[in-house]
Order: structure tokens, then C-alpha cells, then sequence
């Protein structure tokens, strides 16, 4: 049995149901309560109890809806956890539950609160969506409450279909549809951002946020489900999220409140389903829906999808396939013939110069491709991340090796190439256009020609395909050097298939998977045709063997 703390009762309710099993939690929230604790118990710490009791009572006092105890525990943190310094706990709010949990509702409760209760000057409360249908939502919520008590509100409240403004403060609500290239972040007291899982990048976030900070306590509240947007702004709170939750940024305050499924086994099982959504015990209808929508996604993929990503909070994709199943991946640790003096073509490939590059050199030798490969790290890809390789025993045997630069710079990659040189007959250098263009005058530079442009994208790939298999299919492709880089390289790819069965190579979720290295090899098979040197020596103890 969890021992009871005691720290506000509206606390106390969900955090001790987590902690004792009552609530049926993901371990994100088994881990958010031992975070919270841990705040709350720091030494300065101060935790304001009445403060907490005032911005519930107005709930109940306004809101025709009463607070669920997730809502109360969020409320009391948000409200009434401070350090002795005057500071928020808590300055940075990211709630991802399944649809149907409640959120647009307690983004309007904590709009009202902020606007009234706060009791800051013009703390103005932006509203921010990439759609003016999803920006209105909660504030819809607020403009109807005060439209059905008129005679009352007009006391305290002014307001128009555009903006409502809590008298007393000047502090306003309102909405604004995300737009980076136009709108300025003006100087808002909060930003609400609403279903963040739209966001590719960061850029709309900070045009938003680039006023907070000009009015005391500013804070940033993400709301969201999971989305169809991979390593995007949503995958990086997600990422940001673990690292705090297991201790690793203990100077961030941000609050991250993450409701999922923690496997997608799990779907199958309805009581599994409170995990993502805590409101669903309080909802019948929701619980009823969310059945119907289950049957549904027995037959069909798309409800499927749908069903897992925005339900269970676990991205799903459509039916897919690997690139080789693991027996044949694995029977890529062959014996590799001596290659010096052998032609071949180098790969090159990589998503971003301050991560992960893959590099390497194709050989044919009869059947068979032999694929030496390299991968450059930039150190700033190391940092808080924990990749499921072993790296460092891949940098011990030489298989990659970090770049301590601001970014992976093209004179490295042209440095690892011409290393090659010295032992290789290089034909050629693959990579494709926008690589190309940025390695080109480096390689020109150390008397290299042009290099061979490699192609990208669904049509390049399902003409690849049939070739791709029978090598994995007939154990005619050889990672060099028991090279387990490779094989995870490999395992991280699917074939995304379309509708009209053509497939494009795409790698799997979640974010810390890679796929450079095999990216890399692809772009330099395209160039398999100009290995025309029939023969190798095996060297097997005093034996040789010519092919």
C-alpha cells in the first residue's frame, strides 16, 4: 500500500489513486506523481492551500459542470504551487489525453480563472489553434456561459463574439488562428495552444510566446491529442516529456500530464482504455461511443487509426511491412572478402547536420553487395537521448564516431570518403539533390567530380522494391564487419504502401529510431550498375579462394 501524503485534498484525490492502483494509470502518470512529489517537497517549495480553495469555489460557483479529480489536481497545481521566490512551479501545462476526456472544458475553466481570479492587470489570455473552428471552442464555452446569466455577468464581465474582458483586471480572452508569417505575439499573461499535434515545427509557437515574460507569472498550456505529425513540435514535448518525468531536466517547469495507452496490446482490453482517458469512469456516453467506434475498428484500418492514435494516444499507421523480415536482416552477417582495390560507390545520406549521418560504400563481388558502412553523430544528437544501440561499443569498433562541431559540416563527410580512397576504387559518390548541393563544392574542392544524384520518394522506391527483397530474400546483401548498426538501421524501415501497392521506404516511430545507414545504401544501389569488377579474394587461413 502507497502511503497517503497530504498536501491539498483536491491533490491528494488523484495522486493517491494513481499511487494505490484506484486509478488505472499509464506509467507516465505513475511517474508524474513521484515527480510532482518531489517538487512539492522541495525544500523551497511553497504550496498555497488557500489560494487553491479560492479558484475551486469559483468553479463550482460558475460552472454548471463540477471538476474531475484529474481537472482538480491540474487546478491546484496551475493555481497553488509557487517557490519562495514568488515564481510558478509550474510555468509550461502540456495535457495530452484521448478525445472525449474534457479538455476544451477545462481549457475554459482555466481561461476564466486566469482572466479573473489571476488578479493581474491585462493578464490576457491568447487562444491559439491552426483553425478558427478549433481556436473558438473553449472560448465559445465561455461566451455562452456569460450569455445565459447576461443581467449577472454584464457586472463583471464585457464581451463580444471576439473578445471578453473581466473588468475588474482589463484582462482579456481571445482567440487567434495560428499564422507565424503575419501575427505577433502581443503581450499576453497566458497562451493556450489547442490539439499542438497540428504543429510541424516550433515556428508558430514562439511567434505566440514571444511576449510572455512582460506580465508577472506567464504560462504556456498545450492541449492535445496524439496526432498523425511525426517528429513534429508534439514528438518533441513527448521526448522533452520523458526526460523530465525521469529526472533528467530537473530545473524545467513544465508540467507534463500525458494520458495513454502503455502498449498497443492494450487496446483490446476496455478497461485498459481509462489509462488514456481518466474522465471515461464520469462519462457513460463517451464510454458507449468509444465501443461503438472499437467494433468498428475490428474490419476497418482507417477507424483502426483513428481509433488507437486519437483515442489511445498510441500513433498508429497503416498496414505495413518491413523491409526484410529479421532472420533474413540478420543473414546479413556474412563473411566479407578482402575489398581493397575493389570498385565502388559511396552512399550518403542523412535528415539533419546536427544528427545522425550515414555513409558508406557498396562492392559487388558475383551476387552479392557488400556494404561498408559509417555513421557521423553530432554530439548535440547525444545529448539526453538513449538510442536502442549500443553506440558505444559502435564507436569502440570504428562503426561511427561523434562530431563535436556545431553541425556536421561537409569537409567530415569529404574527409571519411577520402580515407576510403586510399584502400577503395570509388566510381562514385551518391547522394541526393538537397544533400548534393550542399556536399558538392566540398568533394569539387578535394578533386572530386559531380556527384551522382541519387533519387527519393515513392517512385524510386517501388522500382527498388523487387530488388531490394531478393537480395534480403536470397542472403545476397552483406553488412560488413557484423555491422549491428546496420541491422537496426534496417529494422527502423518499413515499406508505407499505398493504395495502388507502390511503397515508399519510411522509418518507423517512434523519434530516437534511425535510418540513415540504410537510406545511405539505397542511394548508392541506384548506382549498382557501374560495379563491373568481376572478382575477390577470400582469405580463409592459408586457403584462398578466387570468384
Amino acid at each position: 500500500m502507497t502511503s497517503k501524503v497530504h498536501y491539498h485534498p483536491a491533490i491528494d484525490e488523484y495522486m493517491n489513486g494513481v499511487l494505490d492502483g484506484n486509478i488505472l494509470a499509464c506509467q507516465e502518470q505513475k511517474q508524474l506523481m513521484k515527480f510532482v512529489q518531489s517538487k512539492l517537497n522541495d525544500p523551497h517549495a511553497i504550496l498555497k492551500r488557500d489560494q487553491i480553495d479560492t479558484v475551486l469555489s469559483n468553479a463550482e460557483k460558475h460552472f454548471p459542470w463540477p471538476l474531475l479529480p484529474w481537472e482538480k489536481f491540474l487546478t491546484a497545481l496551475v493555481h497553488g504551487a509557487y517557490y519562495d521566490d514568488g515564481s510558478l512551479m509550474f510555468d509550461e501545462i502540456l495535457v495530452m489525453m484521448g478525445r472525449g476526456g474534457g479538455k476544451t472544458g477545462y481549457m475554459a475553466y482555466e481561461e476564466w480563472e486566469l482572466a479573473s481570479i489571476e488578479n493581474i492587470r491585462n493578464y490576457d489570455i491568447d487562444i491559439v489553434a491552426t483553425s478558427e473552428e478549433q481556436a473558438t471552442t473553449s472560448f465559445n464555452e465561455l461566451h455562452d456561459l456569460l450569455e445565459s446569466r447576461e443581467k449577472y455577468y454584464k457586472r463583471f464581465f464585457k464581451w463580444t463574439k471576439k473578445q471578453i474582458t473581466f473588468r475588474k483586471t482589463n484582462s482579456k480572452i481571445k482567440y487567434r488562428t495560428n499564422n507565424a508569417n503575419t501575427k505577433d505575439g502581443g503581450r499576453p499573461g497566458a497562451v493556450f495552444f489547442d490539439e499542438i499535434h497540428a504543429y510541424k515545427d516550433e515556428d508558430s509557437i514562439n511567434v505566440f510566446t514571444s511576449g510572455l515574460g512582460k506580465k508577472p507569472h506567464p504560462r504556456r498550456f498545450y492541449m492535445t491529442t496524439d496526432g498523425y505529425n511525426r517528429d513534429g513540435f508534439l514528438d518533441q514535448l513527448k521526448e522533452e516529456a520523458k526526460m523530465i518525468l525521469a529526472g533528467e531536466r530537473p530545473n524545467r517547469r513544465t508540467l507534463p500530464f500525458i494520458c495513454k495507452l502503455d502498449d498497443a496490446a492494450e487496446w483490446q482490453d476496455k478497461k485498459m482504455w481509462q489509462k488514456a482517458n481518466p474522465s471515461l469512469t464520469y462519462f457513460p456516453n463517451l464510454q458507449h461511443e468509444m465501443e461503438s467506434e472499437f467494433e468498428k475498428a475490428q474490419d476497418r484500418e482507417q477507424s483502426r487509426i483513428e481509433f488507437m492514435t486519437k483515442r489511445m494516444n498510441i500513433p498508429a499507421m497503416k498496414a505495413s511491412s518491413p523491409v526484410a523480415e529479421w532472420p533474413a536482416i540478420k543473414a546479413t552477417n556474412q563473411e566479407t572478402p578482402d575489398l581493397r582495390g575493389q570498385p565502388c560507390v559511396v552512399g550518403i545520406d542523412y535528415a539533419d547536420t546536427m544528427d545522425f549521418c550515414g555513409l558508406g560504400l557498396l562492392f559487388k563481388i558475383g551476387k552479392k553487395y557488400y556494404w561498408k558502412h559509417h555513421t557521423l553523430i553530432n554530439y548535440k544528437a547525444l545529448q539526453g537521448r538513449h538510442y536502442k544501440v549500443p553506440l558505444e561499443v559502435a564507436f569502440k569498433r570504428g562503426l561511427a564516431e561523434v562530431i563535436n562541431d556545431e553541425t556536421n559540416q561537409p569537409k567530415y563527410i569529404v574527409d571519411w570518403v577520402l580515407k576510403q580512397a586510399a584502400y577503395y576504387d570509388i566510381k562514385g559518390v551518391a547522394a541526393d539533390s538537397f544533400r548534393r548541393n550542399y556536399l558538392q563544392q566540398e568533394f569539387t574542392n578535394n578533386g572530386f567530380g559531380d556527384l551522382l544524384q541519387a533519387r527519393t520518394g515513392i517512385k524510386t522506391h517501388t522500382e527498388l522494391e523487387n530488388n531490394i527483397d531478393d537480395l534480403f530474400a536470397y542472403h545476397n546483401l552483406v553488412y560488413c564487419d557484423d555491422d549491428f548498426m546496420m541491422r537496426w538501421y534496417t529494422n527502423n524501415t518499413y515499406k508505407d504502401r499505398d493504395a495502388r501497392q507502390n511503397i515508399e521506404y519510411s522509418k518507423i516511430e517512434p523519434k530516437l529510431r534511425k535510418t540513415d545507414g540504410f537510406f545511405a545504401f539505397l542511394n548508392a544501389y541506384q548506382f549498382q550498375s557501374i560495379l563491373n569488377k568481376p572478382t575477390a579474394t577470400y582469405h580463409r587461413g592459408l586457403r584462398t579462394v578466387t570468384f
